[in-house]
């Protein structure tokens, strides 16, 4: 599915990061976990982008960042719908009915008419996941979605997510590990120097294995 050989994560003018090789098959959901600027929200932004340095057979990618990035004056399901709106001018019902069956499945088919701008965080995250299921993408990259979310809200929506992205390829980018234990595949951890991995979440449990992996001691 996923393909990353010699990419490098440096910037001109700042201290070098790693240069990442890293294969991910069809179907795996892993977690990266990394302090922050590592370079975890450049590699998903390079793999949606296409670098040269990475092959990616999804013939559709699907983007949620920490921000769900809504049109706040449009209805709920017309954020659902946003990129085919983008696409064409015209809606039929079928992909009408299609959104709010999406939209159901994320629990908020009751708001489909409400205006984005009047929705909690939790629903906000929720349309966004309500989105990417509507594309219905091979490839899912999740830039820590839940991270603005209270701890019950992400945990929810942990759950939510592995519900609803089951069967579908997931990057999950975070920096709590608990945000992904019991749904994905494995984990593994960016540092300075390197990618590190694949770990069990399950060993992350324990806060200082989490340091020494992030510090690449693992």
């Amino acid at each position: 599915m996923l393909c990353i050989q010699q990419f490098d994560l440096s910037y001109p003018g700042y201290p070098p990061l790693a240069t990442i090789d890293w294969s991910i098959e069809a179907g795996t959901q892993v977690a990266l976990l990394g302090r922050s600027g590592v370079g975890k929200s450049t590699l998903l932004k390079a793999v949606i982008h296409g670098h040269a340095s990475i092959q990616c057979e999804a013939t559709h990618i699907a983007y949620v960042s920490q921000q769900p990035m809504l049109l706040p004056w449009r209805s709920v399901i017309d954020n659902v719908m946003l990129g085919e709106i983008l696409r064409t001018s015209t809606i039929s019902p079928a992909v009408r009915a299609q959104a709010r069956t999406v939209l159901e499945s994320v629990a908020l088919g009751d708001l489909a008419t409400r205006a984005a701008r009047g929705l909690s965080g939790g629903e906000r995250a929720r349309v966004a996941l309500a989105r990417a299921l509507f594309e219905e993408a091979d490839l899912v990259l999740l830039d820590e979605p839940f991270a603005a979310l209270d701890r019950s809200t992400r945990m929810a929506m942990a759950d939510l997510a592995k519900t609803i992205l089951k069967g579908r390829t997931v990057v999950l980018v975070t920096h709590d590990p608990r945000d992904a234990q019991d749904w994905l595949d494995e984990a593994w951890v960016l540092s300075e120097r390197a990618l590190h991995g694949p770990f069990d979440l399950h060993q992350f449990s324990d806060d200082r294995a989490l340091i020494h992996a992030l510090e690449g001691a693992l």
